[in-house]
């Protein structure tokens, strides 16, 4: 029985970009708009809070085309 319970990962929760949104600045300590701007193109629709810090990152690094 105990075998089954270490096997047994929960998976991250899931929130929406409305949610993270509203609570950017305390997770992620960046505006909604920057993170807006992260989550932009992304095919799914909810996001793990690392995923979201990952996107963030990637983001931040981008060069701006012009």
């Amino acid at each position: 029985m105990a075998s089954s319970v270490k096997n047994n990962k929960q998976a991250a929760p899931q929130y929406t970009q409305a949610e993270l949104m509203n609570h950017a600045e305390a997770l992620f300590a960046v505006k909604a708009e920057v993170l807006y701007g992260a989550l932009y193109e992304a095919a799914q629709e909810t996001f793990s809070i690392e995923e979201a810090k990952e996107r963030i990152n990637q983001f931040m690094k981008a060069k701006v085309k012009g």
